[in-house]
């Protein structure tokens, strides 16, 4: 019996532990979960990546397998929210809003 990964389950994993690599332990890759974990993602940037993969469904489980229950509405959703969070972060912290707000 084949025991494909759940879509949204990888999505949040992703969306909220991606710097620790926990997606990749929940689709099996184990060894790249363990490398995620000790670079912080790979500063960011390979989480980034795994990250857009999975909200586009270019992201297979460890067997080879696509993700099972797939809504492309959620991971557009889920997209934007992270695009929208880092346009603020450019701005707050790119303007010094971030050095008036602590005052």
């Amino acid at each position: 019996m084949e025991n494909r990964k759940n879509y949204t389950a990888t999505l949040l994993l992703s969306f909220f532990l991606g710097g620790l690599g926990i997606h990749r332990f929940y689709t099996g890759y184990v060894g790249f979960g363990i490398i995620q974990l000790l670079t912080a993602g790979g500063c960011g940037i390979w989480t980034l990546i795994d990250f857009i993969r999975i909200c586009f469904n270019n992201y297979k489980d460890a067997q080879g397998n696509e993700l099972e229950g797939y809504s492309k509405p959620l991971g557009l959703v889920f997209f934007f929210i992270w695009a929208a969070l880092f346009a603020i972060s450019v701005l707050v912290y790119g303007s010094g809003l971030a050095t008036l707000l602590q005052s």
